[in-house]
Order: C-alpha cells, then structure tokens, then sequence
C-alpha cells in the first residue's frame, strides 16, 4: 500500500502531536508487570530497554472505556482497534529511541507498522481455546468487566481468507511465548522499528534500532530457554513476523470496507484514508 506525504506536509495536527509522550501516566491491569528477575544476566542496558517497553506498555492494559451491547459487531471490533491504536501510538512515544527520530521517520514508521501491531495485540489477547481475543472494559454500574470478542466476526467481511491465515497466524504461537510479557512486547519494538518502512529519512539509524531490540530477544530467549532451544524459537519469531508483512494486508483491506465516515480521524491518518 503507498504511502502519501500528505500526513507529513498537513498544517493539520497530526496524530503524533496529538498524542504527546506522557511517561508519568499509570494504570491498574489485573496483570503486574514482567518480572525480569529470571534475566539477571542481561545487561544493565537490556533490562533498561525492557524495563521502558514494560513501562510504556501500562496505559495498554488498563481497561477500555467502551459499552457494548450483546454480540459484538464488526464495527464494535473497529471501535475497539480504533481504542487500541491511539494507546500504540503513545507508547511508542515513549520509548527514547523513537523520540530521537526525525518527525517525518516517526510518521512513516507509525503509519507502516500499525496494523501489523494490532495483530500482535491480538496475540497477547489470544484465548486459543474459544477462539476469543479477551479485552477489560470499565462500566459504571460494573466496574471492570471482562468481555470476549469471537474471532469469527472475521467472517463477516468479505476478506473470507484472511480470517483462515489470522487464525493460523495467532495459533502459532505458544502459550509461554503470548504470556510472555517481555517477549511479545521486544516483538513490537521490532515491528515499530522496521527499516524498511517507505519514505524514511534515516534507515540506517533505524535499522540499528531494531537491531539492538533483535539482540535483546536473542538474549532474553537464552534465559528462557536451553541454547539450542532459544536458537529454534528466535527463528520461528523472525519468521512470524515476516508472516506480519502479509497479514497486515488483509487486514487494511477489511478497513477499506468501511465507509470512511465511520472511521475515527487516526484510523483514516494511519491507513491513508484521508
């Protein structure tokens, strides 16, 4: 899919300067954070990296403040991305090497890394055994309620295929790896990170980037697993997420399907739908 500078060159506030970096923010999640006591022999610079994505990812597990009624919809699952995406957005704003980038790289690497982004979300939020992803809303009579969002509501768009190679795609990854906080979140920095996102202005600096976050996962699977173990999971990792490449595509194309009326303002920036 192209990517239009009209993003970059608009007067308008963009999506990035709506979203500020908002490194004080906190939120409760009946998850705690990773315990990373088990990677002791990491570097003090690696368990820094992590200790950031660990704190950047908070805001992500707070509950949603939506209301649904009954089954959801497709439409409901979009207002839930739409929910989701503005949190992505802000956690990669605080993260220290994005905030270093050039604005226009900052604006690429989130437009080409937002729907691949999404569907590792999905894989955190994974229930393979219903076939649910399993998001927290806050109600007000309720307080926090859980709710589940069926995968087959895929079905219901026209993109019949991509509903059969999503559901491959979140299957693939084991439990230990979907409940592992620190893992899927070094899997998100990587695809944040991509070097090869069109229009940026300084791929090398990125690519070193993603390259300090691939040897972070290296190191991290070392601890997790026997040598030649950690070896076989890195790979399949790298190449799930080359499988992201061609997913994300049917994914864009079910937003496509949507009268772009119905689409929140980030989600037409993102998908360059405006």
């Amino acid at each position: 899919m192209g990517q239009p500078n009209s993003l970059v060159k608009s007067a308008n506030i963009t999506f990035l300067e709506s979203f500020p970096p908002s490194t004080s923010r906190t939120a409760s999640s009946e998850n705690g954070p990773c315990d990373l006591r088990k990677y002791s022999k990491l570097s003090v610079q690696d368990l820094n990296l992590l200790q950031e994505l660990i704190k950047a990812n908070e805001p992500l597990k707070a509950p949603l403040d939506l209301h649904f009624n009954g089954e959801l919809s497709l439409m409901d699952v979009v207002k839930i991305s739409e929910a989701a995406l503005k949190r992505i957005v802000c956690m990669a704003r605080d993260l220290a090497a994005f905030q270093g980038l050039d604005i226009e790289d900052k604006k690429n690497l989130m437009k080409g890394s937002c729907s691949e982004l999404l569907i590792l979300r999905g894989v955190m939020a994974f229930d393979p055994n219903k076939n649910t992803w399993n998001h927290n809303f806050s109600t007000v009579c309720q307080g926090i309620k859980g709710m589940e969002v069926k995968l087959d509501v895929l079905k219901s768009t026209k993109e019949t295929q991509h509903y059969e190679e999503h559901k491959r795609f979140l299957i693939g990854f084991n439990e230990q790896i979907r409940r592992n906080e620190c893992v899927m979140l070094l899997l998100m920095a990587l695809v944040i990170f991509r070097p090869d996102r069109a229009n940026l202005v300084d791929k090398v600096r990125v690519r070193a980037i993603q390259n300090t976050y691939y040897g972070v996962l290296r190191r991290v699977l070392e601890c997790e697993y026997a040598a030649s173990e950690a070896l076989i999971v890195y790979e399949m990792l790298v190449r799930k997420l080359e499988e992201l490449k061609h997913l994300k595509e049917g994914l864009v194309r079910i937003y496509y399907g949507f009268d772009s009326r119905q689409l929140d303002p980030l989600i037409k920036e993102l998908f360059d739908m405006m």
